[in-house]
């Protein structure tokens, strides 16, 4: 009749359209394909209406599996995963799965109820059941039954797919942070970085200056206030000389890197008034933060070491190293804040500040502080020691991530208002990197016995403060002198997924302000 023909057996035929099929006396029959198919699920149904306990005793472990995560797999296809399934729809079709089988026998049942249902409406009456019908009581609750299942099969492997896609995406991303970059790219993203940051390095800044009844005011907020106030105005030419030559050094040595870099600021009067900046080094837990220190030389430098404190506590509550107290205390041989051997100790004659600095960059911020811990050092490389070491660094990157980085970018140091700004621009596309390496990485110990539930919750806090930190990040102008790169930065962070998490921040650390170093190291 002019409509088009399929020869052959035919699986999945289009509706209206018409099939011949060979039947077993090998003659050739037209049949319509919607009443083949409503034949085909009045077949399915006769066979459920026949074996009502073997389906529901199907049914039942179904939704047993469904409820255990490590089982959940098997309701997908076995060839192939969850993702490729999404990527290619054909494929998918040609896969099996119970999940699969299961949501056509729902379709099959739904389809076949509604037929029903439409002809008592069309009767308007009461349907005798005679004894050849294929609907036996049996089926009415087994309906429901199967109803219900495919339902509870079809969240979870909805839910499992969405996490195997999400794994993927941060394993992809993970990928290519750590795909080695072409020489020519690594050294023109230090180059860009040094050269950007190279002038800002050592500078003045007016931090204090005195009223009209000769007093002194600070202009920022400065840790040893009471001490410059009450020091006498007596300053001996040594200590004066030894200021100079220490100002000299460091304007020409500080360290400068696209891994780690300091950053330092003096009085515009006052040379034994200091303000410093490091930037936490590459593979630790403080990578790419902002370190702010207070550091005073007293009246009897260089006798004595210079006093540093440090300031980014996240008001007292973080303790970011076993050397570094949530009241800014720094325990460190060279500043005789920790009984080290004597060689390691300050001395006036060969010690410097800008070592004082180097050892704070190299041996507090370093990439496992957990072992800076007096007698943990012991535990390197035992299973309790890494587990213990892997909790501390997830603590302390969520804290590196909200106090380090985001804290600093929303309230800056006005002394280091414009490092912070070119600092956290440059870099912006590779801390968002780190950020999302991070995540992957503490989820990894999220199922662990012993710190399973630690993790999670840093995980959940270091979510959050990263989904505030892209937007932060996303604000910052181009600083001026700088070729503005936006849309490279947008391109790499759209791969980040951030999904903020219920649950409070982490916990916040209680060692008391006035703890001394007999806990620290160094």
């Amino acid at each position: 009749d002019g409509s088009r023909v399929v020869i052959g057996p035919v699986s999945e035929p289009e509706s209206g359209v018409h099939c011949i099929t060979k039947q077993s006396d090998c003659q050739n029959q037209l049949i319509n394909v919607d009443d083949l198919q409503k034949d085909k699920q009045s077949i399915y149904v006769l066979d459920m209406a026949r074996h009502v306990p073997l389906y529901r005793a199907l049914l039942e472990l179904l939704r047993a599996i469904s409820t255990c995560t490590s089982l959940v797999p098997l309701l997908l296809p076995l060839s192939g995963d969850a993702a490729e399934e999404e990527e290619d729809e054909e494929r998918t079709e040609c896969q099996t799965s119970v999940g699969m089988l299961l949501a056509k026998m729902k379709t099959c049942v739904d389809t076949y109820t509604n037929r029903l249902r439409s002809k008592k409406d069309k009767s308007k009456g009461v349907m005798k059941t005679e004894t050849s019908d294929p609907e036996p009581e049996g089926l009415t609750l087994l309906v429901p039954d199967i109803q219900k299942t495919a339902e509870i099969v079809y969240a979870a492997t909805t839910n499992l797919r969405q996490a195997n896609h999400e794994r993927k995406m941060a394993e992809s991303s993970k990928k290519a942070a750590a795909r080695p970059k072409p020489l020519s790219i690594l050294r023109s993203m230090e180059e860009k970085y040094t050269a950007a940051m190279k002038k800002l390095q050592f500078d003045t800044f007016e931090m204090v200056c005195e009223d009209e009844d000769s007093k002194l005011v600070f202009k920022v907020n400065y840790h040893y206030l009471s001490q410059v106030k009450n020091a006498s105005d007596a300053n001996s030419a040594a200590r004066a000389r030894r200021l100079a030559q220490e100002a000299v050094t460091l304007s020409t040595s500080l360290p400068l890197s696209s891994s780690s870099s300091v950053f330092v600021r003096c009085d515009e009067e006052r040379l034994d008034i200091m303000k410093v900046l490091i930037t936490g080094p590459a593979d630790t837990p403080y990578a790419n933060g902002c370190f702010e220190f207070d550091v005073y030389f007293p009246q009897d430098y260089p006798n004595s070491p210079p006093l540093v404190n440090l300031e980014t506590t996240g008001g007292h509550s973080v303790r970011f190293n076993p050397n570094l107290y949530n009241d800014g205390k720094v325990c460190l041989s060279i500043l005789n804040t920790w009984h080290g051997r004597p060689e390691e100790k300050w001395n006036p004659q060969t010690s410097s500040f800008l070592q004082v600095l180097v050892s704070i960059q190299s041996l507090i911020l370093v990439a496992e502080p957990y072992f800076n811990e007096p007698g943990y050092e012991r535990s390197r490389g035992t299973p309790s020691g890494t587990q213990s070491s892997r909790e501390y660094d997830g603590n302390i990157r969520q804290a590196t991530v909200k106090w380090a980085m985001l804290e600093q970018i929303r309230n800056p140091s006005p002394c280091f208002k414009e490092v912070i700004h070119r600092h956290f621009y440059l870099k912006r596309a590779e801390i968002m990197a780190q950020c999302e390496g991070w995540i992957c990485d503490i989820q990894q110990y999220s199922s662990d016995k012993r710190v399973g539930r630690t993790m999670s919750h840093h995980a959940a806090a270091l979510k959050r403060h990263t989904a505030q930190l892209r937007e932060e990040l996303l604000k910052l102008p181009c600083p001026e002198g700088l070729e503005p790169d936006g849309e490279e930065f947008s391109e790499k962070s759209t791969s980040l997924m951030v999904k903020e998490l219920p649950g409070q921040d982490a916990e916040k650390q209680t060692d008391s302000p006035d703890a001394h170093c007999s806990d620290g190291q160094l």
